[in-house]
């Protein structure tokens, strides 16, 4: 008899073995959750710690700055006297109709005879309604008792704020005409840029070489974006812009239209003007050599892009 009942026993202890393997909750079932494991330093989870995070504002946007266009164009005017004269005027309508952002002039004249004694610069600004500065390179005597010195040099008009401006004089041999390198830091949205305006001696190939590592030197001390143009007087490939290759890129052979010749205006042989870019990420997108009735040059004329990175 108690061996029946110690049989019963066990075979009531093996049907609960059973019930409670088959029928006790699993870990992965629904409404089960399994207590966190500590952490691995063995203090509990942070109580009074804040959020690491800023709170989000529901109401702020990410706006990225947007890709910034320039559109700079470069002559020499030869002070505006053309074949049928002077004619300051009509050299505004001219750079008025390229729609430019940024105009680079070389053989700019202040108080001359020939140029009307006009002080072209500020002329010129006026009539354009752009901001100007004017790089005096040398000066002369005055033509008359009591009037102003007689003044030659480059000018950068700007439809966009000049931040910024100098002038400094580059190397130069004695007995040649003394020429420079004009800077205009330009204000353009989400920065500024430098732009750098110069005229090469015309004479000698040697002079232009040492002003070329002179601009060289004076453009390295600029940490912004920078374009550099203006009439060179020197062909591609000549030793002069050798050396301004070693810091700018030519826009030409990427979005030139046609050959780029810019002298002599009626009947262009040669290349000699330019507007260069250097460090900055600018990407060229068309670039065009335009008639001028009173110059002595072609303008040349190059839009560019200038990509900013996201502001967010």
């Amino acid at each position: 008899m108690n061996r029946w009942i110690h049989a019963g026993f066990a075979a009531l202890a093996l049907v609960l073995v059973v019930c409670l393997v088959v029928f006790w909750p699993r870990p992965d079932e629904p409404g089960v959750r399994l207590p966190l494991p500590a952490p691995s330093s063995g203090l509990p989870p942070p109580t009074d710690v804040p959020p690491t995070l800023p709170p989000t504002d529901p109401g702020a946007t990410c706006v990225p700055t947007p890709t910034q266009r320039l559109r700079v164009a470069t002559i020499n005017i030869h002070g505006a006297v053309g074949r049928d004269g002077y004619d300051l005027p009509g050299m505004a309508d001219e750079i008025r109709a390229w729609d430019a952002d940024v105009v680079l002039l070389q053989e700019v004249h202040r108080f001359r005879a020939k140029s009307g004694l006009d002080d072209q610069p500020a002329e010129l600004g006026r009539l354009l309604g752009m901001d100007v500065v004017f790089g005096r390179n040398f000066t002369r005597p005055p033509e008359s008792e009591g009037a102003p010195r007689r003044e030659s040099g480059t000018a950068t008009l700007s439809s966009r704020p000049i931040l910024s401006w100098s002038n400094q004089l580059l190397p130069n041999f004695p007995g040649l005409q003394q020429r420079g390198l004009l800077r205009a830091t330009i204000d353009v949205p989400g920065g500024a840029v430098d732009v750098y305006n110069t005229h090469f001696q015309h004479t000698r190939g040697v002079i232009r070489i040492v002003q070329a590592r002179g601009v060289r030197r004076l453009v390295a001390e600029s940490d912004r974006p920078f374009l550099l143009g203006g009439d060179l007087n020197a062909e591609s490939g000549s030793p002069a812009m050798q050396v301004i290759d070693t810091f700018t890129s030519d826009p030409w052979p990427l979005v030139g239209v046609g050959d780029g010749l810019t002298v002599p205006p009626r009947v262009p042989k040669r290349r000699i003007d330019y507007v260069l870019y250097g460090a900055g990420g600018w990407v060229p997108e068309q670039a065009q050599v335009l008639a001028s009735r009173i110059a002595d040059h072609r303008a040349v004329l190059v839009d560019y892009a200038l990509p900013r990175p996201a502001g967010c």
